[in-house]
């Protein structure tokens, strides 16, 4: 909840390339230390190591968007962030496939040590961004990556400026991911008590959201930097959600069967369409020196309701068993609160339209460019 801007200010005084490398060596050492308690079977261990790594992850999010703000800000951002996103769904969905038959097969231990050697090679990659970075700081002049850089940074006098569109979108994001990402989680217990499958098959079959997001995401950012209409698109994804949750609420119960992936493929493609949508959309409605203010506050507003929403999904689900195994109510939690962030992004869009003069529905500045650009060689 806070490492988000705690890790915003702390690289600004350490600069975000010694704090890349600094975050992604915490993190591993984090999943060496859980890796080490898998084997050993000591909770307190694995404890330790879930602390350690929590204390990397966040910052190392933080320094990697910066970079790739300096690198492509203004050059199709979005789908410079859609290709990052789709890498980390990809993740997501090796880990879904790969974690659990190693669990199977060969233990705790192992099936952690396969964790271990990713951030291994994340660690490898961290280096080798850092080297491009320098590289391109070293042949372009010092000032103007000095700027670029300083409107990255997190400014707490920069939260007085924000006007009600950067406000809708934060709440509509903490809403959207209080629903999305909890599904996911609960979705291999929800295959493996409704539908029987065993703990194998429900990790591949949970995983369907996240392969529908690391292949569509570069694409959506793309359509985005060259469409635009941000707004409209944040309202649809909700739209979609809430036919996702309302279809898993409404599906029966029965031996192995596959009602479970049409909810679990809207979900992805709501999904993919929101991220695309929302992480674009801060920049255009906050001043360029607030943008990195606004992502590290919007990030630890979401994080805040990433602590929230697991717990209340929990008691939900104890509290309701005896109906459809406590995934009704579960769900029914879920389209709530979709229909309060659709209401939310409605109002945006009704605020961007009369009166911001439709800011999210321009087309990223490089694209227009390039189209136009493209027009007269036709010509």
């Amino acid at each position: 909840m806070v490492l988000p801007i705690v890790g915003g200010l702390f690289l600004d005084k350490i600069g975000i390339r010694s704090g890349l490398l600094l975050f992604t060596a915490i993190l591993t050492i984090g999943q060496l230390v859980f890796t080490i308690g898998g084997y050993q079977g000591d909770y307190n261990t694995l404890l330790a190591g879930r602390v350690i790594f929590g204390m990397g992850g966040e910052c190392m999010n933080v320094a990697q968007s910066a970079i790739v703000s300096v690198w492509f800000k203004g050059k199709e951002l979005a789908f410079a962030l859609g290709v990052n996103m789709s890498v980390s769904r990809l993740g997501s969905v090796i880990n879904a496939a790969v974690i659990p038959s190693v669990y199977a097969t060969s233990g705790l231990g192992p099936a952690l040590m396969v964790g271990f050697m990713i951030c291994v090679f994340s660690l490898f990659n961290a280096f080798g961004l850092v080297w491009l970075d320098k590289k391109a700081e070293d042949q372009n002049p010092r000032s103007q990556r000095a700027q670029i850089a300083a409107e990255e940074q997190f400014k707490w006098s920069d939260l007085w400026d924000f006007d009600i569109s950067f406000w809708l979108l934060t709440g509509s994001c903490v809403l959207t991911y209080m629903s999305v990402f909890p599904y996911i989680q609960v979705a291999s217990d929800l295959l493996q008590t409704k539908y029987q499958f065993d703990k194998i098959q429900a990790g591949y079959l949970f995983g369907v959201p996240y392969i529908i997001s690391a292949v569509s995401s570069p694409f959506l950012g793309l359509a985005i930097d060259k469409v635009g209409k941000r707004a409209l698109m944040i309202c649809m994804s909700s739209f979609i959600l809430i036919i996702a949750f309302a279809s898993s609420m409404m599906m029966p119960e029965c031996y192995q069967c596959y009602n479970e992936v049409y909810p679990l493929v809207f979900c992805g493609i709501g999904y993919s369409i929101y991220a695309a949508a929302i992480w674009g959309s801060i920049p255009y409605v906050v001043s360029p020196n607030a943008v990195g203010t606004a992502f590290g506050l919007a990030t630890a507003i979401q994080n805040i309701g990433l602590v929230i929403a697991p717990t209340l999904v929990g008691m939900i689900k104890d509290n309701t068993k005896v109906v459809d195994h406590g995934y009704f109510y579960v769900n029914a939690f879920f389209i709530f609160i979709n229909v309060v962030g659709l209401l939310l992004n409605m109002t945006l869009y009704y605020i961007d339209i009369n009166h911001k003069d439709g800011i999210l529905d321009k087309v990223d500045s490089a694209s227009e460019a390039d189209d136009t650009q493209d027009e007269i060689k036709q010509d």
